[in-house]
Parts: C-alpha cells; sequence; structure tokens
C-alpha cells in the first residue's frame, strides 16, 4: 500500500458514512495521494477496513464513478481504478479561498507546524534504508516539475509530505497531515509561483533527506520548520486582517 493511503482507509465512525466515504477518497485522488491508474482496494476490503457494509462502500465508488474519478476494468487483472484522465476541477480564485477560510487557514498552518516538525523528528529516529529509498525517489519526482506545473508538483510534494508523517508509526498523525495538504493545496495550486521557490523547496527536501539519513533528529526538526515557514509567511501576508 502507497505511504499515507493508510489514512484514507481506517475505518469510518459517523453517522454520514457514505458522505465521509466520497469524500475522503475524493479529496485523496484530488491531491494525489491516490494517482491516475492506481488500483483500489476491492469492494470486500474496503468495507472490511473501513468497517462499512459493501453497500455503502458500492454506493460511494459509484458516486465517484459518475463523477469521473473512478473506473471499473473487468478481467484479469480487473477492479476499481482512478481514471488516467481526472475531470478538469473549478477554478477557485486563491484569494476568495483565503477570504472564505480566513482564521482556519492561520490555525491549519501553525497546527501543520507543530505536527510535520514533531513527525520529521520521530521519521529521523525511525526511517530505515527502505523508508529512505522511497522518500529519495518522491524528491526526484518533486525536480521533474517546473513552476509551470505547480499542481503536479505538490501532488508529489503532499506524497512526500505524508510518506514522512507515516514513518512517524502513527495513522491519526498521517491523517491530519493528509487533511492539511488538502486545504494546503486548495489554496497554492491558484497561486502564482517561480522556478526559485521550487528549487529552494527542493533543497530543503534534500537537507532533510540528508538529515533523516543521518537520524539527526535535532537537524530534521530544523529543516522542516524552515520548509513549512515559507507556506506560513506567504499567506499570513495574503489573509486580509491576518498578522
Amino acid at each position: 500500500m502507497v505511504a499515507g493511503t493508510e489514512a484514507i482507509f481506517t475505518p469510518i465512525r459517523t453517522a454520514n458514512a457514505f458522505e465521509q466515504t466520497v469524500e475522503r477518497v475524493g479529496r485523496a485522488i484530488k491531491i494525489g495521494l491516490l494517482r491516475p491508474g492506481q488500483r483500489l482496494p476491492s469492494e470486500r476490503d474496503l468495507a472490511l477496513q473501513l468497517e462499512l457494509s459493501r453497500s455503502t462502500v458500492r454506493e460511494a465508488l459509484r458516486v465517484l464513478a459518475e463523477a469521473g474519478y473512478l473506473e471499473a476494468r473487468r478481467g484479469r487483472g480487473g477492479g476499481t481504478f482512478v481514471v488516467e484522465l481526472l475531470p478538469a476541477l473549478e477554478a477557485r480564485d486563491p484569494h476568495d479561498v483565503l477570504r472564505e477560510l480566513g482564521p482556519q487557514v492561520l490555525d491549519t498552518l501553525r497546527f501543520r507546524k507543530v505536527l510535520e516538525v514533531g513527525a520529521a523528528e520521530l521519521a529521523a529516529e525511525r526511517a530505515t534504508p527502505a523508508d529512505l529509498a522511497r522518500l529519495a525517489e518522491l524528491v526526484a519526482d518533486a525536480e521533474r516539475f517546473a513552476a509551470v506545473d505547480y499542481p503536479a508538483y505538490r501532488a508529489v510534494d503532499a506524497r512526500l509530505h505524508i510518506a514522512i508523517a507515516a514513518l512517524s508509526g502513527s495513522t491519526r498523525v498521517v491523517a491530519a497531515v493528509t487533511d492539511v495538504h488538502a486545504m494546503i493545496s486548495e489554496i497554492m495550486n491558484g497561486m502564482p509561483r517561480s522556478d526559485e521557490v521550487l528549487t529552494n523547496s527542493s533543497a530543503q527536501h534534500h537537507r532533510l533527506l540528508a538529515a533523516l539519513a543521518s537520524h539527526d533528529r535535532d537537524a530534521a526538526r530544523v529543516v522542516m520548520r524552515e520548509h513549512v515557514d515559507g507556506i506560513e509567511i506567504l499567506l499570513t501576508g495574503l489573509i486580509p486582517g491576518a498578522s
């Protein structure tokens, strides 16, 4: 299972189980945690993992398929897959999103700072050579994108941060980081970006990877703090009345 997807397929215990299933899987597709062409667990396995009835899971998958996010493939190797070409998302002015969410954005970004800095420290303690190899692949994948491809870059960046969170060993941490990046992506995908910003972010990724490889908890905290501060500083300057 892809690192981070455990946050999607954890039990849903709410009166709105159907709606929560649609929202959770749809969000994971939109931010790139579930990627085009990726196969979902079987309906039976999903029902077991989510602790829901198969009829609820089946209906949620049907709605997502009708919305253009999933497709059913038959025959050997068949199942439910994320479509190769996702439907175009409704373009929202990021400034409208900031005005709408306002204080919630600041609260989330500060929560992210505590969450991801702590996750980086735990990752430095727990990272194995296999974990580091996977993170290195994601860092390299992110470097393939220029500023004009920023939504694609954001999808890989989110997977990287979620994979680091997964090294904490806590599914609650992974779920929280996933939620944070869903909000960040909604705002940042519409912002003007420069290649210089992506170059700086890539350099921070490499420094963070080096800290994790050397199991240096203090260095991991410092680099992650610097990394997450960048977006907070940017958005704080754009949110009306923020300081």
